[in-house]
C-alpha cells in the first residue's frame, strides 16, 4: 500500500491533487471577491464590471494565440533540458507581447477622450491601465508552467490572488467602481515584480520563432476567440435586451460556472508538459488515446456530479445572506454546467494541439456560437426567461464539447461518436438530476438544503458508480 501511495504522489495524480489544492485557495479567493463585489457595488455597477471583465477576456486574443505556441515551445526545451532555448522563446513572446497590447493601451486612451458617457470614459481607462500589465503578467505564469516550475506558479498564483482580493474590495467599499478598478490594476502591478528572474522580460522580437508559435497558436487564438463569444453571447444579449442590472444578476449566476474551467485548468497545466514532452517519443495515436481516457473522462466523472450539488448547497447560502441575487441563482443551476463543457474543450486542446488538428478547431466553434446566439435571441424575443437562456447555452457548450472529443477520438483511433457520448453522458445526466431536484425540493433552509442533496446523491448514483469503476482501473494501472 506505501509503493502504491508513493506512486500516487510522484505520479500525473500526486501533482494534480498538488497544484489543485493550491488553485483550489485561487479560485476561492477570486469567487469571494467576486461576491463580495457584487455586494459593495450593487447590481448596476457591478454590471459594468462584468462589462470590464469581459473586455479582458476578448482582449487576450489580440495576441493571436502565441502563448499557445509558447507552451509547445518551452515545454519541447524543457524535455531536452535546452535552458538558453527556452529563454529565447520567452524573449520573443515578451516583445510580442508588449508591442501588441502597449498599442492597444495608447488607442484605448486615444479613444476615451471622444466619449462623452463618464461610465465609459472610466471603463476605457481602467482597461487601458490594466491591459498590458495583465498580459505581461499571464506572458510570465505561461512561461513558468510551461518550463515545470509548479511550485513557484502556484505561488505566484496565490498572491496574485489574495492582492486582488485585498486591494479591489478596500478600494472598491471606499471609492466605488473607480476604486475596485484601481485596485485591479495595482494589484497586478505589484505582483507583476515577482516576476523578474523567473521569467525572460527582456523584449525581443525573432521573426521565426515568432512564425513558429504563431503556426500553433494563430488557430486556436481564432476558436478562443470564438468560444469566448460563444461563453459571452448570452451575457451580451442580456446586457443589450435588459440592461445593465439585469447582466448583473446574470453575471453573478455565470460566476458558479467558473469552478469547471478552474478545475480543468489545474489538470491541463499539470498534463501539458507531460504530453507535448513525451509527443516525439511515443507518437500522436497512444498519447491522445491515454490523454482521452485517463485526463478528460475521469475530470466529467469527478466534476459533474460535484456542480450539481455546490449549486444546490450555494442556493440556501444565497437565499441567506444575498437575498438581491436570489434569483439568480435559477438560471445558475443550469448554467454551471458549462463550466464543465468548458473545461471538456480546455483539456481537449492540448491533444488537439499535440495531433496538429487545430485548424478545424474555428469551424467547430463558429457552428456551437451560431446556435448559442440563435437560442439566445430566440429566447429572450419569445419570453421565456433567464433560465431557458442558460439552458440554451448549456446545450451549445456540450455540442461543441461533443465536436472537440470526436475530433480527437479520430487521432486516437477510437470511435467518434461512441467516444464523445462515453465522455458526457455524466453532464447530461446530472444536469437533468440538479433541474429535478431543485424544483421539486426546493433547498430554502438547511433542512431542506439536506433533503435536497440526500435525493441527489440517489439521482446521479450512475455516475458516482462509473466514477469508481474508473478508479479502480486507475488503480490496477498503477499497480501493474
Amino acid at each position: 500500500m506505501s509503493g502504491l501511495l508513493r506512486r500516487l504522489q510522484s505520479g500525473r495524480l500526486g501533482r494534480i491533487l498538488v497544484y489543485g489544492s493550491s488553485r483550489s485557495v485561487v479560485e476561492a479567493t477570486i469567487g469571494l471577491r467576486g461576491i463580495l463585489l457584487a455586494v459593495v457595488l450593487g447590481p448596476v455597477s457591478f454590471g459594468v464590471w462584468a462589462l470590464f471583465r469581459l473586455i479582458f477576456t476578448y482582449s487576450n486574443f489580440a495576441g493571436l494565440g502565441l502563448l499557445r505556441g509558447l507552451e509547445l515551445e518551452v515545454a519541447k526545451g524543457t524535455a531536452k533540458h535546452d535552458h538558453s532555448s527556452r529563454e529565447a522563446w520567452g524573449r520573443t513572446a515578451a516583445g510580442c507581447v508588449l508591442l501588441i497590447y502597449g498599442s492597444i493601451a495608447a488607442l484605448l486612451l486615444g479613444a476615451s477622450a471622444l466619449v462623452t458617457e463618464p461610465w465609459l470614459r472610466e471603463l476605457l481607462w481602467a482597461v487601458a491601465a490594466g491591459l498590458l500589465l495583465q498580459r505581461l503578467w499571464g506572458y510570465g505564469l505561461t512561461f513558468m508552467r510551461a518550463s515545470g516550475s509548479f511550485r513557484e506558479f502556484a505561488l505566484l498564483e496565490i498572491f496574485q490572488a489574495m492582492a486582488q482580493l485585498i486591494l479591489t474590495l478596500a478600494l472598491g467599499y471606499l471609492f466605488g467602481l473607480s476604486g475596485a478598478f484601481a485596485g485591479f490594476t495595482l494589484a497586478i502591478l505589484g505582483t507583476l515584480m515577482l516576476l523578474r528572474g523567473r521569467a525572460p522580460l527582456r523584449p525581443e522580437l525573432n521573426w521565426p520563432r515568432l512564425k513558429s508559435m504563431l503556426a500553433v497558436g494563430l488557430p486556436l487564438s481564432m476558436s478562443q476567440f470564438l468560444s469566448a463569444m460563444l461563453a459571452t453571447v448570452d451575457r451580451l444579449v442580456v446586457g443589450a435586451w435588459l440592461g445593465l442590472a439585469a447582466l448583473g444578476q446574470y453575471a453573478f449566476g455565470v460566476s458558479v460556472a467558473s469552478v469547471g474551467l478552474s478545475a480543468a485548468l489545474v489538470v491541463q497545466t499539470v498534463v501539458f508538459p507531460d504530453v507535448y514532452g513525451r509527443l516525439e517519443r511515443e507518437g500522436v495515436t497512444a498519447i491522445t488515446r491515454e490523454h482521452l481516457e485517463r485526463t478528460i473522462r475521469p475530470f466529467v466523472l469527478v466534476l459533474s456530479p460535484l456542480a450539481g450539488a455546490g449549486v444546490i448547497g450555494l442556493s440556501v447560502i444565497v437565499t441567506r445572506l444575498l437575498p438581491q441575487y436570489e434569483a439568480a441563482m435559477q438560471p445558475a443551476a443550469v448554467f454551471v454546467f458549462t463550466g464543465i463543457a468548458s473545461g471538456v474543450n480546455s483539456l481537449a486542446m492540448v491533444a488537439v494541439v499535440a495531433s496538429s488538428r487545430q485548424s478545424v478547431l474555428p469551424l467547430f466553434t463558429l457552428a456551437a456560437l451560431a446556435v448559442n446566439a440563435g437560442l439566445a435571441c430566440a429566447t429572450l424575443a419569445l419570453g421565456f426567461g433567464m433560465v431557458a437562456l442558460a439552458s440554451g447555452a448549456v446545450v451549445a457548450r456540450l455540442l461543441y464539447a461533443a465536436g472537440v472529443v470526436m475530433l480527437i477520438a479520430h487521432s486516437a483511433g477510437i470511435a467518434p461518436l461512441r467516444a464523445a457520448m462515453r465522455v458526457l453522458w455524466p453532464v447530461a445526466w446530472c444536469i437533468v438530476a440538479t433541474a429535478l431536484v431543485s424544483s421539486l425540493v426546493p433547498p430554502r433552509d438547511l433542512a431542506s438544503c439536506i433533503i435536497a442533496l440526500s435525493w441527489y446523491l440517489v439521482a446521479v448514483s450512475p455516475v458516482v458508480l462509473a466514477f469508481g469503476r474508473n478508479w479502480r482501473q486507475r488503480l490496477l494501472l498503477i499497480k501493474h
